[in-house]
């Protein structure tokens, strides 16, 4: 559908455009012809800017581009426009124009569209210019970007206002750079290294602010002339407890407690209900060690110490720890890998409280000749602190 003009009636009546100035020709004007020219010179005064860059077909296979200004580079630039400017034959040529004149080319435009403006495309057959596309619209009808209103920054760029700031970076102007709400480095952003360059102490507090079950923090501690790797320090999410690793060695910092019962001397016979203590701390035994200072050797290398720690009297081990003959002479320990270690139960009878009583059964074995007698029998009860819900 063909674009519709004002009313006839009201077209004719029509004196002067008001935004341009241009003047109709009143109707049976005679003559016409010194109207006519003062409208064309109104017209063409209207109409200058629109034909700033204008490419337009000078020869069969040439073009040329009207002088006018642009805003180019960060700066107003005017060009004197050029003639009998060839194109290539049956190809589509792109012109435009940059900070050092005119440029074209059958491949495209250039990529960075803050380099150049676009002027036109022109389509040529084997003699002559058979279309032409005006792409001027493209520079002064289009939504700017960051990039293209220079407001995008990168490191460097931080860097060099920082550089040039000095002594008048504060806490209020970082706030108003960055748009938060506090003007308080605490608030303002976190710090991820800590640094200590005195010889004295230092102290360090680390807060998780996050509520989500994997959050988690950790401390890496970089000790000079004192260990061969850096020291990390963290919470371990697979049992909460406090985990400590330097290099490929890992250790579980959590609180431990010990119970203990000691056979001094030779033990020549099974000896039952000796007290270890009272549990000190709410917790759960995790080891029951069983240990000799000489161990017994009999001609039956099955001949030899048994050990069952119970809690009120209930076994903890579904198998107590036990070193026998076979296992060597002079002294051994189940936490040495001697013998065999015990079996803690998995029914929550190893889960301990404060005041609980702790008893250690001694069971010694000989059916065969024993030549040597087991001496200085120790059993030690390991109960780890029960940690915090």
């Amino acid at each position: 559908m063909s674009e519709r003009y004002p009313e006839d009636q009201a077209l004719l009546s029509m004196a002067e455009d008001g935004p341009t100035g241009v003047e109709y020709i009143p109707t049976g004007l005679n003559p016409y012809y010194l109207q006519f020219r003062r409208l064309v010179h109104r017209l063409l005064l209207a109409a200058g800017r629109a034909n700033d860059l204008r490419v337009y077909q000078d020869g069969e296979l040439s073009i040329g581009v009207r002088p006018g200004r642009c805003w180019l580079g960060g700066e107003g630039r005017a060009f004197s426009g050029v003639e009998g400017s060839a194109v290539a034959t049956n190809a589509t040529t792109w012109v435009w124009l940059a900070s050092d004149g005119m440029h074209t080319s059958t491949t495209g435009l250039p990529a960075d569209r803050t380099t150049f403006v676009p002027l036109a495309k022109v389509t040529s057959g084997a003699a002559t210019i058979s279309g032409m596309e005006d792409l001027r619209g493209e520079a002064f009808l289009h939504v700017p970007t960051l990039a293209t209103l220079g407001l995008e920054v990168d490191a460097a760029k931080i860097n060099a206002v920082l550089a040039e700031a000095g002594d008048e970076v504060t806490a209020a102007a970082l706030n108003r750079l960055t748009g938060g709400a506090q003007s308080t480095a605490d608030e303002d952003h976190r710090h991820l290294r800590f640094a200590q360059a005195q010889d004295t102490a230092a102290s360090l507090r680390l807060r998780n602010d996050s509520g989500g079950p994997e959050a988690n923090i950790g401390l890496v501690l970089d000790l000079p002339l004192k260990a061969s790797a850096e020291l990390e320090l963290f919470r371990s999410l697979d049992n909460g407890y406090l985990t400590q690793r330097q290099g490929t060695t890992v250790f579980q910092m959590v609180g431990c407690v010990h119970a203990e019962v000691i056979a001094a001397g030779e033990l020549t016979a099974s000896q039952t209900g000796r007290l270890a203590g009272a549990v000190a701390v709410d917790g759960q035994v995790v080891d029951v060690v069983l240990s000799v200072g000489r161990n017994l050797q009999s001609s039956v290398g099955t001949d030899g110490l048994g050990a069952t720690a119970k809690v009120n009297g209930v076994a903890l081990a579904t198998s107590g720890p036990t070193i026998t003959s076979a296992a060597g002479s002079g002294h051994r320990s189940t936490a040495l890998g001697d013998g065999t270690a015990a079996v803690l139960k998995t029914d929550g009878t190893v889960d301990v409280r404060r005041g609980d009583v702790l008893t250690v059964d001694l069971a010694r074995t000989a059916s065969g000749t024993v030549s040597v007698e087991a001496a200085d029998v120790s059993v030690l009860v390991v109960i780890r602190v029960k940690q915090p819900e």
